[in-house]
């Protein structure tokens, strides 16, 4: 079914990183080409027999991923899975906020922040010395922003620099025009956002390829792991 919201975070995240939209079996398949995998194909609330038939085109495939985004999705997380398909995340949601001019929060002495900017996103970084401890980034798309990437090092954790970088990047959207923000969130990044203001609006759940194990069915509750490179905050390709 069509959402709204899932369409701009669609939209927007693929904006910021030059991706490629096409339609598969009607789903948005999102053409990532990264180190994680190749594709991503997203579907929103199709019901448990749909979402089965979607399972075929990433069984087998360890660079397919299907994700399925919903308000709540524990049926989706009970259906017994083939040997050829694994859960890849299923704690991350999608969160919102309303962006309003606000303070930055300040920086521990010793570190420095810098921008990088290009034509489809910003990034932000605090830097010790060479060394990036904690960073993010935000693109804009139809007065939208949308947040992506934002990791602390685990040095630098708890010393409120995940919060220095959303409330920059939020400073700096603000100033560009936008007045509402979309990420995806990790369980572990979800406590920061909440407490800064962002609502959750819906979960994912998503499953990808992989070859045959020894063993019996299982389902989408099990076997789940981080993919690589994610940074626990955001989602990451």
């Amino acid at each position: 079914m069509p959402d709204e919201l899932t369409e701009r975070w669609i939209a927007g995240w693929a904006a910021m990183r030059g991706l490629e939209i096409s339609t598969n079996d009607g789903w948005p398949l999102i053409h990532v080409r990264s180190a994680s995998r190749r594709s991503e194909l997203i579907c929103v609330a199709p019901g448990v027999e749909e979402f089965r038939t979607l399972l075929p085109h990433v069984a087998g495939d360890p660079a397919a991923m299907l994700t399925v985004v919903g308000t709540d999705l524990i049926d989706y997380r009970s259906l017994p899975l083939p040997e050829d398909v694994r859960v890849d995340r299923h704690d991350e949601t999608l969160m919102t906020v309303a962006i309003e001019p606000g303070d930055i929060h300040v920086l521990p002495d010793g570190l420095v922040a810098t921008w990088d900017h290009d034509a489809r996103i910003t990034r932000y970084h605090v830097r010790e010395g060479d060394r990036i401890v904690a960073e993010g980034a935000v693109g804009l798309h139809d007065s939208w922003a949308t947040f992506d990437a934002v990791e602390t090092a685990p040095t630098h954790q708890r010393q409120g620099l995940g919060r220095h970088v959303v409330s920059a990047l939020s400073a700096h959207a603000h100033r560009r025009g936008a007045r509402h923000a979309v990420l995806a969130a990790s369980a572990d990044g979800r406590g920061l956002y909440a407490s800064l203001g962002w609502t959750v609006e819906r979960e994912l759940l998503s499953l990808m390829g992989t070859s045959p194990p020894q063993g019996g069915v299982r389902n989408a509750t099990s076997q789940s792991r981080r993919r690589s490179g994610a940074s626990g905050d955001a989602r990451l390709p």
